[in-house]
């Protein structure tokens, strides 16, 4: 069986590193996989180094347009592809579904309804001529599921496949030793993180605020607040944790490439999200490093908890909660440790990437034995 991912990414996001660790734990002995992205992407050389074939896109096709159109359906047919997994890429699903090739889409995004969308009959509308260009539709937690509902997507339509990750590889004590002396990070000090796109949706903003709160506090441990991410609000969060009197606590990361000596590094893991959160990448990387974490109860960060200690959840924008709730477990070294091992046994039990591959891979041939009933798993 040979499946055609299509992602748009120019940049790496957590749809590309999704992409980078399905391709790195599919049995390619079950899927052959040829990836479809822009010719200048970022993400073409973490794909390229896995040997997997990349099909170069001269033109966007996450929006529709009629050149990409044209593009996908000569590249689907160039590929001999049996599924297309989309992420964002509207004119693949429109151009597979011409073809007659079964679609698998990935919804990645959790929002709350807005402006026109708030309007029931709109959303189904939008929801009736969407299925036109899907088989079936992958939601990344419970949440975006529930919304995908909203717009009149049938349950039966919807698979659920919560985001797998890998476990984080082991950092040397000299290679951590290297990078606080780089970043300025006392080997005492306890460290907060925010691994995520520097964008209002993601609630530095909030983060900021809790910080400053903690350090007014001068608690008997030091504290080092870590941003990880690049984005639009770089600059504005860099002046707004100068406004607040805590730049020299704040460290801005920018993006890192190899994430691993970031969850080596802190000490507890933050989610601010307002927007778009289903199953995040970072809590869940962050839990196979024994990290716990504190994070807003927006989307499908409820179910990262679920009923384990692995983490603790905050309502949305209330920095003073946020601030207390990670005090408590700064000031609780027993709370700590037993957190730690919540996370590490929440993620073997939820979020590791052969979970994910296989229910993805499951779902391929699904797909393919319904187009070929008697043929599909020989394919």
């Amino acid at each position: 069986m040979k499946v055609l991912h299509v992602i748009s990414d120019e940049n790496i996001g957590g749809a590309g590193v999704l992409l980078t660790t399905l391709l790195r734990n599919m049995d390619r002995k079950r899927v052959e996989s040829v990836v479809a992205m822009p010719k200048d992407s970022l993400l073409r050389a973490r794909i390229a180094s896995l040997g997997v074939e990349i099909v170069p896109l001269e033109h966007p096709c996450d929006r529709w347009n009629l050149p990409s159109l044209r593009e996908m359906r000569t590249r689907i047919r160039q590929t001999a592809c049996d599924v297309v997994h989309t992420n964002a890429a509207i004119c693949a699903r429109i151009a597979a579904k011409r073809q007659g090739i079964p679609v698998l889409y990935t919804k990645h995004c959790c929002f709350a309804p807005s402006g026109i969308h708030k309007i029931r009959l709109v959303r189904q509308m939008m929801g009736r001529m969407s299925r036109l260009y899907f088989d079936r539709i992958v939601a990344t937690a419970r949440a975006a599921a529930q919304e995908l509902e909203t717009y009149g997507i049938k349950k039966s339509n919807i698979e659920l496949i919560i985001n797998g990750s890998e476990p984080v590889r082991a950092v040397s004590h000299e290679e951590l030793d290297s990078l606080r002396q780089k970043w300025n990070v006392d080997a005492d000090a306890f460290c907060i993180g925010i691994c995520a796109r520097l964008e209002e949706y993601k609630g530095h903003d909030t983060f900021l605020k809790a910080a400053k709160i903690l350090l007014e506090q001068k608690k008997r441990k030091k504290l080092i607040f870590l941003i990880v991410g690049d984005g639009s609000m770089r600059e504005t969060l860099e002046v707004y944790a100068s406004i607040l009197g805590i730049a020299d606590s704040v460290r801005f990361l920018g993006f890192v490439e190899d994430m691993a000596p970031i969850y080596r590094l802190i000490h507890l893991n933050v989610n601010c999200s307002r927007g778009t959160e289903t199953s995040c990448l970072a809590l869940s990387e962050g839990m196979s490093a024994s990290i716990p974490f504190v994070a807003t109860d927006y989307g499908g960060n409820a179910d990262m908890k679920g009923e384990s200690e692995a983490g603790v959840l905050v309502t949305v924008d209330d920095a003073t909660a946020l601030a207390a709730s990670i005090e408590r477990i700064v000031e609780d070294p027993v709370l700590y440790e037993r957190m730690r091992g919540a996370a590490y046994d929440r993620y073997c039990q939820k979020y590791t990437a052969v979970q994910m591959t296989e229910h993805l891979t499951a779902v391929y041939e699904e797909l393919l034995a319904v187009k070929f009933p008697k043929e599909g798993s020989q394919r």
